[in-house]
């Protein structure tokens, strides 16, 4: 394999692997729960960010992936639980920001 083809594939590894999510990191939704608050249509982010003022623009860290950028309350976590037992939901800055789980402090 010439050294472009190989420079190309170690790139395109490198960002694959940086956009996913860690075993420690997943949150589930309680059962019974959704993400969104109800009374309200759960509502994708735009460039200027959420529509009302006690929501954030929020990437959530399914088993799956990363969701798309949401509009959610800062209560998510809430609703919300690890999939790894003994760690904890958790909201980073950001924009998006991202709700995910960690090892409590």
């Amino acid at each position: 394999m010439s050294w472009p083809i190989r420079g190309f594939l170690a790139a395109a590894l490198v960002v694959l692997t940086s956009c996913g999510v860690t075993d420690d990191e997943i949150v589930q939704i309680k059962e019974g729960q959704t993400l969104g608050v109800p009374g309200r249509q759960l509502e994708y982010c735009t460039t200027l960010g959420c529509r009302f003022q006690d929501e954030a623009c929020l990437e959530v860290f399914f088993e799956y992936g990363r969701s798309p950028a949401l509009c959610l309350t800062l209560d998510v976590c809430e609703r919300l639980q690890c999939a790894k037992q003994g760690n904890e939901c958790a909201i980073f800055d950001g924009f998006p920001g991202q709700v995910k789980c960690m090892e409590p402090r």
